[in-house]
């Protein structure tokens, strides 16, 4: 699992990247660390949806982590909606490239899909990404990085316009992606100044050998006719990547 925890304006020395590598880690074996992602997985009493107003948008099934779709506009409801259809579009999503890793064909087909149903003149609009590649220690805190990772959740949840965070699993590499879609930048940056953030971004050094996090915009053409991803600019023309159909 990797975690939610570096928001869309952290850095590192040289960018958003940091290579902590030499840096001593915690406890934990690694077989524990490579099927954490199953524990946020699970199903508890409390982990009910409310149809029609609550939506399920990461791992984490409380009431805490969902979105209220009634606080956001049709378009990022309609995308929200859509992006329950994300999966992983190959094994090896932790190595390529972004817009390679992800089914974004099947999520924007579902997209069209709602658009139609609704009878909602779909315009081209963007969204805020954050891509988050990171290499585990080979021993860390389990616990802990679950604990940090789901707080995380929670105050990026209450700040509002978080459409989606999913995770997948460390490759025998301990490689993995992550990926936050939020409705702007501003959200994304709102989102990371809780306190259980700056925990996480003080655990970083524990965590990682290597992280890369980098913000993307997505834009969803009219009709939803064609996508594309891109460095983010604060130029809303700015856009860069090859549009798909």
């Amino acid at each position: 699992m990797t975690t939610v925890l570096p928001p869309a304006g952290f850095r590192g020395e040289n960018g958003y990247s940091l290579d902590v590598q030499n840096v001593s880690g915690s406890h934990g074996p690694l077989e524990e660390t490579l099927s954490i992602d199953r524990r946020s997985h699970r199903l508890t009493d409390d982990a009910i949806q409310v149809p029609g107003r609550w939506l399920t948008v990461s791992p984490y099934l409380e009431r805490d982590h969902q979105l209220d779709l009634e606080s956001i506009d049709t378009p990022n409801r309609l995308l929200a909606l859509a992006l329950r259809q994300l999966q992983p579009a190959t094994t090896e999503y932790a190595k390529v490239r972004y817009d390679e890793a992800l089914d974004w064909r099947n999520i924007m087909s579902t997209l069209r899909i709602l658009v139609a149903t609704e009878g909602y003149r779909w315009t081209r609009h963007s969204f805020y990404v954050v891509e988050f590649r990171s290499k585990l220690k080979q021993n860390v805190d389990v616990d802990l990085l679950f604990k940090l990772d789901k707080e995380s959740h929670v105050e990026a949840t209450k700040s509002g316009g978080l459409l989606k965070y999913w995770y997948g699993t460390p490759d025998t590499e301990r490689r993995n992606l992550a990926t936050c879609l939020w409705r702007s930048r501003d959200d994304a940056i709102n989102g990371g100044l809780g306190p259980w953030h700056k925990q996480a971004r003080a655990a970083i050094v524990q965590m990682y050998e290597e992280i890369d996090v980098k913000g993307l915009r997505l834009t969803i053409d009219d009709d939803v006719s064609s996508w594309s991803f891109g460095p983010y600019s604060e130029s809303r023309s700015e856009h860069s990547g090859g549009a798909q159909s």
